[in-house]
């Protein structure tokens, strides 16, 4: 009977790293332009390894990098800290556990692992997702890679200078199609030291994904609205968006 009850019990256990799911209706996908990032404030350059290392040809390579995959509400009241973590250094969080080969997809999608980012965006956001923790970032670096495919080569064509969103729609529609009307563009001016530097640069793309109603995980790209957004032009004046450069 001992034997029974032990198979019971490990039968009703949830998947490692799993979470009972919170209640959202869509995911959100920021992606994030790391020049433009490290440009806003000089400490970051100084004290984030993710722009201590960054170089013209990891940017190239993937000008796009993984901030999250959000769990998210069409009423904005977005489910956070799942867990019942309480927000504090990225580094002192606990670790997040993945197999060897997903460790290294997850670091090329997320350079700011070096920063800890992926330990703060699982406890803040993962957990929520309700999959283990495998599942939601080997999802999350995907949909980065993918979008990387459709955008990748335009923005590494236009590193140092401006590019029109137009351009980048453009590029949607003839790589991936589906992924059109699912992406918005946000563009802010840096807090930088040098003059020239402030102006509107184009620091994240976020992209909305269905829940699928069978799994839990990322499904098909969704319009934006779904996410609350009135326009895929978020701060970008004139609809020309400054591509920044890791060697300026």
């Amino acid at each position: 009977m001992r034997a029974i009850w032990l198979a019971v019990v490990l039968l009703a256990a949830p998947l490692a790293g799993a979470a009972e799911p919170a209640r959202f209706d869509h995911y959100l996908l920021a992606l994030a332009m790391a020049p433009a990032f490290c440009e806003d404030d000089p400490r970051q350059k100084r004290n984030y390894a993710q722009c201590r290392t960054l170089s013209d040809a990891a940017f190239k390579a993937m000008p796009l990098t993984l901030h999250g995959l959000w769990p998210n509400r069409r009423d904005q009241r977005h489910p956070q800290w799942c867990g019942g973590e309480r927000r504090g250094a990225f580094c002192r969080m606990p670790a997040v556990h993945l197999p060897a080969e997903a460790r290294a997809r997850l670091t090329r999608a997320m350079p700011a692992t070096a920063d800890c980012l992926d330990r703060y965006q699982w406890a803040k956001h993962g957990r929520c997702a309700g999959l283990p923790e495998a599942d939601y970032f080997a999802a999350a670096a995907a949909l980065t890679e993918r979008v990387n495919r459709a955008l990748g080569p335009e923005l590494a064509r236009h590193t140092g200078r401006e590019v029109e969103l137009s351009v980048l729609r453009a590029a949607l529609a003839q790589r991936d199609p589906a992924l059109l009307d699912a992406v918005g563009f946000d563009c802010r001016t840096p807090h930088a030291s040098e003059r020239e530097k402030r102006r509107p640069m184009l620091r994240e793309v976020r992209v909305v994904f269905e829940r699928s109603p069978l799994t839990g995980a990322p499904g098909k790209p969704l319009s934006i609205a779904h996410a609350g957004m009135r326009h895929y032009n978020s701060g970008c004046p004139q609809g020309r968006a400054y591509v920044d450069s890791p060697l300026d």
